[in-house]
C-alpha cells in the first residue's frame, strides 16, 4: 500500500484519515459501477472493489490498535 509504519500518534491518525478518504471514493465508485455495468466481468470488478475497501478497513483497525502504544 506504500504506507510506512507510523512513528507517532499523529502519523497514525493521518494515515487513518487518508484511508477513510480512499474508502469513501471507492464506495462511490462501487455504487457507480453497480449502476452502470452488468455481467460477469462487472461482478468481478465489484468484488475487487469490495476487497480493496475491506483491506483498507482492516488497515484502519490495525492502526487504531497501535495508537495507544505510540508516542
Amino acid at each position: 500500500m506504500g504506507m510506512a509504519s507510523p512513528k507517532t500518534k499523529a502519523e497514525a491518525r493521518e494515515q487513518i484519515a487518508k484511508l477513510q478518504g480512499d474508502i469513501a471514493r471507492e464506495k462511490a465508485s462501487l455504487a457507480y459501477h453497480k449502476a452502470t455495468f452488468k455481467g460477469p466481468s462487472a461482478e468481478y470488478g465489484q468484488l475487487r472493489m469490495r476487497q480493496s475497501i475491506a483491506d483498507k478497513k482492516a488497515k484502519i483497525a490495525e492502526l487504531r490498535a497501535k495508537i495507544p502504544s505510540l508516542p
